[in-house]
């Protein structure tokens, strides 16, 4: 009984140990993923959840200034895709976009370089105002009905 005890507690651990090098080799590649260019809308996480149902027409009028109220920068954000879906961005991603967000000439619609996580969160590596947004000002007056 005591071999075969053994015997099992060898299989476990031999097993656990292939276990955790494949998760290794994953996390390893996961590292070494080159950026991956995207754009679209950046919105935070808080107005994205409160409008879920009704998200494409509400992204139409979502503003900057409403991106960084308190409440909706701490919320995080996440890019609104061409196709509907939401990508969440990591934490320090988050503190990076709002950074971005506060300079005067930056849009919502943008080009950003991100790493997919494991996690399904974005890594942001840089980001920029998208090529087809128009001017800050512009936007802000259109959204405004000036």
């Amino acid at each position: 009984m005591k071999k075969f005890i053994f015997t099992a507690m060898a299989l476990v651990f031999v097993a656990s140990m292939a276990f955790a090098v494949e998760n290794a080799a994953k996390i390893s590649k996961a590292a070494a993923v080159k950026p991956v260019e995207m754009e679209g809308i950046i919105i935070d996480n808080l107005c994205a959840t409160g409008n879920k149902a009704k998200l494409p027409e509400f992204i139409k009028t979502h503003t900057k200034s409403c991106a960084l109220m308190p409440n909706c920068a701490k919320s995080g954000y996440s890019l609104y895709m061409p196709d509907g879906s939401l990508k969440p961005f990591d934490k320090a991603s988050n503190v990076r976009i709002e950074k971005f967000l506060k300079k005067k000439a930056s849009n919502l619609e943008v080009s950003v370089s991100v790493k997919e996580q494991l996690s399904g969160e974005l890594k942001l590596v840089t980001i920029k105002n998208s090529k087809n947004a128009e001017p800050a000002n512009a936007v802000s007056e259109k959204k405004m009905g000036k």
